[in-house]
């Protein structure tokens, strides 16, 4: 696994090769239009599903390799986070598009990449002010540190994925909570 500042503000990460390549062999294998799913809560009017995890034949191996990486990503970030608690799968739609938005007071994530357009991050509510544009990758993704500085200042994160999805896109969406 490796986890890099995308800048010297420390509160955006590159994250790749978190899992095995024998997981994500089934991962990327995965029949994914065939997957029970639900509306994502607070995100229902999205053309995003939110997948039953446990019609995923190797979520306990992710969750399993998840929480082994799970000290390490703390070391990487420099903030103490709660427990592993879960992720989310979500099938976005042929045509979804994700728009420019902050995360508000969510705490922060670690967003997988698997199949589809990646994420894309903004210095301002600007299409113009590119701050990185992460990689449609599988096995790769960010790591959001959504958290105020010990003077009380949160730098918002923009982001977005604005390219249109064609057929469908996969990532994964782990929450990370600070102890």
């Amino acid at each position: 696994m490796q986890i890099t500042p995308v800048d010297s503000d420390n509160n955006l990460f590159k994250i790749e090769n978190v899992f095995t390549p024998d997981l994500v062999t089934q991962i990327m294998s995965t029949d994914w239009l065939n997957i029970p799913w639900q509306r994502q809560e607070g995100q229902e009017n999205w053309a995003r599903r939110r997948l039953v995890n446990t019609a995923l034949p190797w979520i306990a191996a992710w969750d399993q390799q998840i929480i082994k990486s799970w000290g390490s990503i703390q070391e990487h970030i420099g903030i103490k986070i709660s427990a592993y608690f879960g992720t989310a799968f979500w099938l976005d739609e042929d045509g979804f598009i994700c728009p420019m938005h902050t995360d508000g007071e969510l705490p922060g994530s670690l967003h997988m990449n698997w199949i589809g357009p990646a994420t894309s991050f903004y210095w301002y509510k600007d299409p113009g002010a590119l701050r990185y544009q992460f990689e449609s990758q599988p096995n790769t993704g960010y790591i959001m540190v959504n958290q105020s500085d010990n003077t009380g200042y949160r730098r918002l994160l923009w982001h977005a994925m604005l390219t249109p999805v064609k057929n469908f896109r996969v990532t994964s969406y782990t929450w990370m909570v600070p102890q």
